[in-house]
């Protein structure tokens, strides 16, 4: 049986839902460094938060997924799970060895082992905590399951050895990672507005509803090894919530451990994954194929180059983004319903501090990519013209001026050089 997945698109907040659950478009090098960011977390034990939340994700998608469509038969949730799971770039997974005790599954595809082999050469121990969080989670809705039903292990990995497998263990008992339930569990999108204030843009040759529609019909699924190659890197249609509840525990954790302090360490990690996520999925846009198709003849100054990226980014999942004010000297851009703010003010209430890292460092990375690095000439993108766009004296860095997580109307920065 061929079963359509269920992707629901509102273009009014920018967002796009399977079985509720937001999805936003990241690479595997956002993926990986986000990873290795938090588990490199000194006094902070992210194992069981970050196999938890996917957990969180995929049994609160599916469950939500398999009601809306009737499904009540055992092989065909399986069959839809594993095709979302292709579909949205991860990898494939055999779900017909497992049953409603657990047992065991095994695939030679997964995208965070190999985006990480791929970023950082190969590991010495299992990474895949998303997958196996994954499973733990579709399990327990595919058998009408409280989350939490069972325990999930992963015991090799494709990130370890050429030709290698990736290979998970479930079985029905005590969870062995963090649950999340409640009120502030599963909360889907967040809080969206319920109309926009649109901002006035600067005079753009860039045609925002154009590219928006043309991004939107892009293939951009995973393939039949649920690979989703473009634009020069790995990509996801990944799960918001899992960003935003790995990102906020390990927030969280470290304010516990070290009160405000804990804080000032967290945002500036969390920023730099932004960063990151900027030069190689920004950077790779802009110097793809597909960006030379649609976008590039369209554009006359630097700051279309921006309003180009703009106009993309608002295909992705990530709000409804604007630049209201650009040039060499500074910037100011304006997000409405940022998904970092949605999903923590669900998770956890209004924030007493600016949220939105990865936008954060999306904003002063557009703005480094253009202005510092010359992205209109297709350098390639290396560690050093990394280090060089990124780190020197002279580059844009990014501050807040309002937050949606905070009570604002929107989230807003102002990008300034030096």
């Amino acid at each position: 049986m061929a079963l359509e997945i269920p992707l629901q698109v509102d273009l009014d907040h920018r967002r796009m839902t399977v079985g509720g659950e937001p999805l936003v478009f990241h690479c595997h090098h956002y993926n990986t460094f986000l990873q290795r960011t938090i588990l490199d977390a000194e006094g902070v034990d992210a194992k069981p938060f970050l196999v938890g939340a996917a957990a969180e994700c995929s049994h609160s998608q599916l469950a939500k997924a398999f009601a809306e469509l009737s499904l009540s038969e055992v092989e065909a949730r399986k069959e839809l799970a594993a095709d979302i799971y292709r579909w949205s770039g991860f990898g494939t997974l055999d779900l017909s060895t497992l049953g409603p005790e657990g047992g065991a599954t095994e695939t030679p595809n997964g995208h965070y082992g190999m985006g990480w082999k791929a970023k950082w050469g190969p590991s010495e121990t299992p990474l895949d905590f998303f997958t196996t969080g994954w499973l733990a989670g579709a399990m327990a809705a595919i058998y009408d399951q409280p989350l939490g039903s069972f325990s999930a292990t992963q015991t090799s990995c494709v990130s370890q050895a050429e030709g290698g497998t990736s290979r998970y263990e479930l079985a029905l008992g005590e969870a062995n990672y963090t649950v999340f339930s409640g009120e502030n569990a599963g909360v889907g999108v967040g809080r969206l507005s319920e109309r926009h204030e649109i901002r006035e843009i600067p005079a753009t040759s860039v045609d925002y509803e154009g590219i928006l529609s043309a991004v939107a019909g892009l293939d951009l699924a995973g393939d039949a090894q649920g690979i989703a190659n473009a634009f020069g890197v790995y990509l996801t249609r990944h799960f918001a919530n899992y960003y935003n509840r790995v990102s906020f525990e390990l927030t969280r954790a470290l304010q516990a451990a070290y009160g405000e302090t804990g804080l000032k360490v967290a945002e500036p990690l969390m920023v730099e994954a932004g960063h990151v996520c900027a030069f190689n999925t920004f950077g790779g846009i802009m110097s793809s194929t597909e960006w030379d198709a649609l976008i590039r003849p369209t554009l006359k100054t630097p700051e279309d180059w921006v309003h180009g990226m703009m106009a993309v980014v608002n295909a992705f999942g990530w709000g409804r983004w604007q630049v209201t004010k650009v040039g060499p000297d500074e910037a100011e851009f304006v997000i409405h319903d940022d998904y970092e703010s949605s999903g923590y003010v669900g998770m956890y209430g209004e924030a007493s501090h600016p949220v939105s890292w990865l936008a954060q460092g999306g904003a002063a990375g557009v703005m480094n990519l253009v202005y510092v690095g010359g992205i209109q000439d297709k350098p390639a993108l290396t560690e050093e013209f990394y280090q060089r766009t990124f780190r020197s004296a002279d580059v844009y860095r990014a501050t807040p001026l309002t937050s949606q997580a905070m009570g604002d109307p929107v989230t807003s920065f102002r990008v300034t050089r030096g």
